[in-house]
């Protein structure tokens, strides 16, 4: 009986867990920051192994809205509950992608492309990390391989770089890089065409 009752509780534990989470995702929507950082510490307290993501989450969002020193903080106390992950890989990832975002709040594009580089060693199927290398690039004057870089990963994996923050960004890249840029926008809607369905939002796409 007090295993069933136990059973019991950790499985709705976890099910508000995941409601609050879902809220916390529908304010950061609507913008509401402080209402959304709340209701993320608030998570923790139901699904404690999920820490040091939660508290990345946090401190990438702290980035967004400008609070460099704060993020740093998060990231730093990420580093200390890291082993809480249980896998070394994954504590890897998520420290060097937190170091590369904080270069990328700071503007430093060289240490963050450096830190990115280092997670697709890691993991070299992570679109965040493949995408924002790609972006970082740019940022250095480094057009023509930033863009043969993304234009590799869409083409080599379609499934996983189809996604909308790719093709804005290599649409921008198109822009900046050829005037024939409307003919590739083109070419990238056929292939979204081919696998997305009618949900996918083209105004990534530029066309306009």
């Amino acid at each position: 009986m007090l295993l069933c009752l136990a059973a019991s509780m950790q499985l709705w534990r976890s099910r508000l867990g995941r409601m609050m989470y879902s809220m916390a995702n529908c304010l950061l929507m609507m913008k509401d920051y402080v209402l959304a950082i709340d209701m993320y510490h608030s998570v923790i307290q139901y699904q404690p192994e999920q820490e040091p993501q939660l508290l990345s989450g946090i401190g990438r969002l702290l980035l967004q809205i400008g609070d460099i020193k704060t993020a740093e903080q998060y990231f730093q106390e990420v580093e200390q509950i890291s082993p809480k992950l249980g896998n070394e890989l994954q504590q890897n990832v998520i420290i060097q992608m937190n170091r590369a975002f904080l270069h990328l709040g700071q503007n430093n594009f060289a240490e963050a492309h450096k830190f990115f580089t280092e997670v697709t060693k890691l993991d070299p199927s992570n679109p965040v990390a493949n995408n924002n290398a790609a972006v970082c690039l740019l940022y250095l004057g480094k057009l023509k391989d930033s863009l043969r870089q993304l234009e590799g990963l869409v083409q080599q994996d379609p499934k996983h770089y189809l996604h909308e923050s790719v093709l804005f960004n290599l649409t921008t890249m198109y822009e900046l890089e050829s005037s024939r840029s409307t003919q590739k926008k083109q070419s990238l809607l056929e292939s979204v065409a081919c696998r997305e369905g009618d949900s996918f939002n083209i105004q990534c796409l530029k066309l306009l």
